[in-house]
């Protein structure tokens, strides 16, 4: 993996400081809603699903879909996830797709809630994943 890692500090002085960047939130579209850093640009788009009685995690098919539907190749990313590798793992497939401003965010959504760092359960259009994979389909 060739993305930088940036603990929450550093995600948030990017974020607040720099209108390019955007954070990616791959968790569950549960997570997200739940609770998710409160940032300028963000949008919830799932690297993987989990059945709802056994937990099997599965790929989201259409994760590189809807990645390439809202952003450039050369787009200013953050990855974020929770302490798990979900962010290393999406970010690994966007720089294999042609990404090439691909960063992560370590320590996860409790690593931001550790700094204060506020967060949000904002699941507007543009931001909710399902906003986004529709028209993604649609184009497709």
């Amino acid at each position: 993996m060739n993305a930088s890692v940036l603990n929450p500090l550093e995600a948030f002085a990017a974020l607040d400081g720099d209108e390019n960047y955007t954070y990616i939130d791959v968790r569950s579209v549960a997570e997200f809603a739940a609770g998710h850093p409160k940032t300028t640009k963000v949008a919830n788009i799932p690297f993987v699903f989990f059945h709802p009685t056994t937990k099997a995690e599965h790929a989201n098919d259409s994760f590189l879909l809807v990645v390439n539907d809202v952003f450039a190749k050369d787009a200013a990313l953050i990855i974020g996830a929770d302490d798990g590798t979900r962010n290393e793992d999406a970010a690994k497939a966007l720089e294999a797709d042609g990404f090439t401003n691909v960063n992560v965010m370590s320590q996860g959504l409790s690593g931001w809630q550790k700094f204060n760092l506020s967060i949000t359960a904002d699941n507007r259009p543009g931001i909710s994943y399902v906003s986004l994979l529709t028209p993604a389909k649609r184009r497709k």
